[in-house]
């Protein structure tokens, strides 16, 4: 067997210190975890898997190794690209292309790379699953906790090692909208959060690729546009990216050789951004059948996709791979120069290096052999921190109840094993529960469940206008409290029945577990500390597609139904003062107070916002930071955080730089972006800030 190390001996792992309808999703999920470790061990998550001998497996690591290791260590470029030089042409032309396949479960793309032994790469095998079976980002951002998000990524990381993965898919931010549902809303959030899962990642030695939703599916039902990335998107990617250096970008395409990353802006990420990661495109779509056109056409495609600055290309199985022969007809003929595919080759080893998947790759696993799909071990932490509490009327919030008039569980569509789980667990913590039927008729209410005095009915949407929301109306006509648990990702879902319930808690789709966790919200164990990552619009959206939701509502002057960033507690309540704004070079330094003035211990989430001069920028404001904090009843906190001017200014595409235009700049502060308390105002010059990642953008919270 060929060294897998022999390029990389003497080498040691050190720790690493858009507004529009976002599409039901019903049904239980499974958590992150088990949705990248589940079955034939390469079904879930962009899988990549050794082809050759199992390695060192790294599962048990933790976060000790990171294969992050510092500039002062290693010079990555220098020895990737000293390991590129002794590829032959051949074999470069090799390393661009893949085939993808069709898993037996019919759900999942297999993408194959062959490996280049000789010089101790192996061949790699991913697998892509249907988008729609993934849990949406929204349930992690929803904490606005990255410390968290970073902890989950590691856990994952642990889990696709053990099923045979080295690359992970990761939504939440990417160069095609997946719609409001799975995108989230706000760049500085959505970048933050899903860049903070990303590091996790890298520190357990996978590769996490931003991206990877199909343009044609982004485009329906989420109103995903398939044009020039706005500059919401490319900032939320700039962040991410910037946060997890190792990390790649994924794209699809619904046809081979079409142009596959949603207008991604190459000359700005790669001579502004200066990155150097790799760029992969998956063409054909889902099950797409062979089509070969002609060599002229195929050599259209090369030139398509070459001009798109990809570095990657999986076309279908029969298919003509735009960097299969027509590449190499092209360098041959000198129409593209070897250099190019040197770049190339180099910006697909250096993500690899950098997550130490080369020298430490996963175990294989065949794929014919299944796996069981571990538990998610921070899924309860993930509930606890970002199920939302949208609405507590009456005081229904903690829940009671006794044996004699016990809670009443009423588990709507298709959540009857959550409804389950709930009851259970709420009996565990010693109150009076009964679990009433399966989803009961509207029109004939089951007698327990017409005469309780509080009911909590989960709800995923699955039934819409004629089924969930008709039984909701009707079991709170029946004169009792009533707490609708949401157990759905559409931030869309219209809410005809909110002002006869009492109580509305958003948790988010089922993933299998997390019961103990919400049992522990419902009954006062714990107080809700979420906050919501999307704008609850009830439908009603304004016509402003291009632009995250809170603000298109802003330029609108129209109040939605929940606002971004959103979220009460039981028995917390947070007060804000001493706003100060200070410039630092191009940095903005804001420091605050906040208070807990309520009856009991809770976490809050400070928002800071920015007013842009008039006539700059798309929207009146955009959130530039935010801080978590826990107090104590009548403790009060002093908190500060650096914003970089990233975050103010606008995208220059002519001299890639970000621009903040001169004027008087309006720095907000509150509890969410439709309850800003305090305001204080700072004069700003003209500030031209170089977009080379590293140069800042990391001090948002």
């Amino acid at each position: 067997m060929p060294d897998r190390t022999a390029a990389f001996r003497d080498v040691s792992a050190t720790a690493d210190g858009v507004c529009g309808r976002g599409g039901a999703a019903g049904g239980a999920r499974m958590g992150w975890i088990g949705r990248w470790a589940t079955a034939a061990g390469l079904v879930t998550g962009l899988a990549v898997t050794a082809a050759w001998g199992a390695g060192r497996d790294v599962a048990q690591e933790g976060a000790q190794g990171s294969g992050q290791e510092t500039a002062r260590e290693i010079d990555r470029p220098s020895r990737v690209a000293a390991l590129a030089a002794r590829l032959t042409p051949a074999e470069k032309l090799a390393l661009v292309q893949a085939v993808v396949g069709r898993a037996p479960d019919g759900e999942t793309d297999i993408v194959t790379l062959p490996g280049v032994p000789r010089v101790g790469l192996p061949a790699l095998r991913m697998a892509v699953p249907d988008g729609r079976d993934l849990p949406s980002p929204l349930a992690l951002m929803a904490g606005w906790d990255t410390g968290l998000a970073r902890r989950v990524g590691l856990a994952h990381a642990r889990a696709a090692r053990a099923a045979g993965h080295a690359l992970v898919p990761l939504e939440g931010v990417g160069p095609v909208s997946a719609g409001l549902a799975r995108d989230g809303e706000d760049p500085l959030l959505s970048g933050w959060m899903m860049g903070a899962v990303a590091s996790g990642l890298l520190a357990g030695h996978v590769v996490p690729l931003f991206g990877g939703q199909d343009v044609a599916a982004g485009a329906a039902p989420g109103g995903g546009q398939v044009g020039r990335m706005s500059a919401d998107r490319m900032l939320g990617l700039y962040l991410a990216v910037a946060r997890a250096r190792g990390a790649g970008i994924l794209c699809r395409s619904p046809g081979v050789g079409e142009p596959g990353c949603g207008g991604l802006d190459f000359h700005a990420i790669r001579d502004g951004w200066r990155f150097g990661g790799l760029v992969a495109a998956l063409t054909g779509g889902r099950g797409a059948g062979p089509a070969v056109p002609g060599q002229a056409g195929q050599d259209l495609a090369a030139r398509a996709v070459l001009a798109e600055g990809i570095d990657l290309v999986g076309a279908p199985e029969g298919a003509a791979n735009p960097y299969g022969g027509p590449l190499r007809r092209a360098v041959g003929a000198g129409a593209v120069q070897a250099a190019r595919l040197d770049r190339m080759a180099d910006h697909i080893l250096l993500p690899l290096d950098q997550a130490g998947v080369i020298e430490r790759p996963p175990p294989f696993i065949a794929s014919g052999r299944g796996a069981r799909t571990p538990r998610d071990p921070l899924l309860d932490e993930e509930v606890g921190e970002g199920a939302v509490l949208l609405q507590n009327e009456n005081g229904v919030l903690p829940l009671g109840g006794t044996a004699a008039h016990p809670l009443v569980i009423v588990g709507a569509g298709n959540t009857h094993d959550a409804a389950r789980a709930l009851a259970a667990a709420i009996g565990q913590a010693g109150i009076g529960v009964r679990l009433a039927a399966d989803s009961p008729d509207a029109a004939h209410l089951p007698k327990d469940v017409a005469q309780a005095e509080r009911v909590v009915i989960l709800s995923d949407g699955a039934g819409g206008a004629a089924g969930d929301d008709r039984l909701i109306s009707a079991i709170a006509e029946a004169g009792g409290h009533v707490v609708v648990v949401l157990l759905s990702d559409d931030p869309d879902r219209p809410m005809p029945w909110l002002d006869l319930v009492d109580g509305v808690v958003q948790a988010w789709a089922w993933r299998g577990g997390g019961q103990d966790a919400l049992a522990a919200l419902l009954t006062g164990a714990r107080d809700f500390a979420g906050r919501l990552p999307a704008t609850f619009t009830g439908g009603q959206t304004p016509a402003q597609l291009t632009i995250s939701c809170y603000k298109a509502f802003d330029r609108a002057h129209v109040a939605p139904l929940f606002p971004f960033g959103y979220g009460l507690s039981l028995r917390a309540q947070f007060s804000y003062g001493g706003l100060r704004v200070t410039r630092d070079g191009t940095r903005l330094v804001v420091s605050f107070d906040v208070a807990n003035d309520g009856s009991g211990a809770g976490r809050d989430v400070p928002q800071i916002y920015l007013d842009l001069p008039a006539g700059v920028g798309d929207a009146p404001k955009r959130l530039i930071g935010w801080r978590s904090v826990q107090l104590a009843p009548g403790q009060q906190a002093h908190l500060s955080l650096g914003i970089d001017a990233h975050l103010l200014g606008q995208w220059n595409p002519g001299g890639l730089e970000w621009v903040v235009p001169a004027g008087d700049y309006a720095v907000s502060l509150g509890g969410h972006s439709a309850n800003l308390v305090r305001q204080a105002t700072i004069h700003l010059p003209e500030l031209r800030v170089p977009a080379a990642l590293g140069d800042g953008a990391e001090a948002a919270e």
